[in-house]
């Protein structure tokens, strides 16, 4: 099956990934006062869960057979660290075959003597249930160990599950204790955390400013969630001066590191000329990629972008199709389907929802029980 895309006139079937060239040859000029649909913003302000942050050098000293070799015959002589870096390659599949349990036999080899990374890696597999059996009060515990000796990520993962109540009551208080030691140690995704708890008084004293010095701490040091979060303080003028431009140019840091939500709210900015000159080609266009990195905010501004006309031409089918997307992604977008729906026939309809599933397919999104698209992230921050 292929998407359909209007081009002047002609209705032709296209592959999704000719999409975005398609949806700029159909741009055309429409004045700003057509835009009547608000675009729908990425909510901000999210506890960091950021799976790359250190992992970049990690990665680099398994680049290689050489160096793997290398890193065996160490860890074959009682290296921990090179035991925990054997576990770390067999559990990513680093120049190694991915082997979840031969992961989890190296990992205990350099917990057994105390290397923190590997309790660390260890907690997080029991509680991502990678491996083993999913257990939080498992993992809580080996993540525990860890975080008692001082090692900064097994303290922002503890504070993590506390503050999502997974192997223990939820406790924002106790969540931001543990934060607190993994910030002074200069532990991002903890800066990043603290700033969320600051701005939201999750366990502490609402204080936007203080946020805001969090939020930048972990943004200066390149952690996409906090640009992106202190990007949305900019925009809206929490804990800072607005200032639409620093917004834009936060989002823009976060985006070039596939932030899918800061495509989104760039992509928005552009769209009503905030911050930037208005720019419709380029909204268009972040909004793809934000949909395509499965952000669904950005999928319902694909579908009023079709269904008004805002910079292409009004196309009913494709708005539903993108609404289709939306839902499936767990957006409750009931009430536009029902109204978009009756713009479009039962053969339109059909097609629409064969596209839309094509779609999901091509680009690898499952489709998300919306219980379990609104529930929070259980995913841990790396090193």
């Amino acid at each position: 099956m292929r998407i359909l895309c209007a081009l002047g006139n002609f209705v032709r079937p296209i592959p999704t990934a000719e999409m975005l060239l398609c949806a700029q040859l159909a741009l055309w000029s429409v004045p700003a006062s057509t835009q009547t649909n608000a675009p729908s913003m990425e909510p901000s302000l999210h506890l960091s869960t950021n799976g790359r942050f250190g992992q970049d050098e990690l990665d680099a000293q398994l680049r290689g057979p050489e160096q793997i070799s290398k890193i065996r015959a160490r860890a074959e002589k009682g290296s921990a660290r090179d035991q925990f870096l054997m576990g770390y390659a067999f559990s990513k599949g680093l120049n190694l075959p991915l082997d979840l349990p031969q992961a989890i036999v190296w990992y205990r080899k350099a917990a057994n003597q105390a290397e923190p990374a590997a309790i660390t890696e260890l907690g997080r597999m029991y509680v991502q249930g990678a491996g083993v059996p999913q257990d939080y009060r498992e993992g809580l515990m080996w993540l525990r160990r860890a975080a008692a000796d001082g090692y900064a990520p097994a303290q922002t993962d503890v504070g993590l599950l506390y503050s999502q109540g997974l192997g223990v009551p939820a406790d924002y208080e106790s969540a931001v204790r543990w934060w607190e030691q993994a910030a002074k140690q200069g532990y991002a995704p903890a800066e990043s955390n603290l700033g969320v708890a600051y701005l939201n008084g999750m366990g502490i004293a609402a204080n936007p400013a203080r946020a805001a010095e969090w939020l930048r701490k972990a943004a200066d040091s390149g952690l996409q969630t906090a640009q992106f979060d202190l990007g949305s303080c900019y925009e809206t003028g929490q804990g800072v001066e607005q200032d639409l431009a620093a917004a834009v140019a936060w989002y823009q840091k976060a985006a070039r590191q596939g932030h899918a939500g800061a495509l989104n709210n760039l992509a928005s900015m552009y769209q009503a000329g905030r911050g930037v000159p208005q720019d419709t080609t380029r909204a268009l266009r972040f909004f793809l990629l934000a949909a395509q990195n499965g952000n669904m905010k950005a999928a319902i501004n694909m579908a009023n972008i079709f269904r008004v006309g805002i910079g292409v031409k009004p196309d009913p089918e494709l708005a539903v199709m993108w609404l289709l997307i939306a839902a499936d992604g767990g957006e409750d977008v009931k009430e536009s389907l029902r109204t978009a729906n009756l713009e479009i026939n039962k053969h339109q309809l059909d097609d629409a929802r064969q596209q839309a599933r094509t779609w999901r397919t091509q680009h690898h999104l499952e489709a998300v029980p919306p219980d379990v698209a609104s529930s929070a992230s259980g995913e841990l921050s790396h090193r």
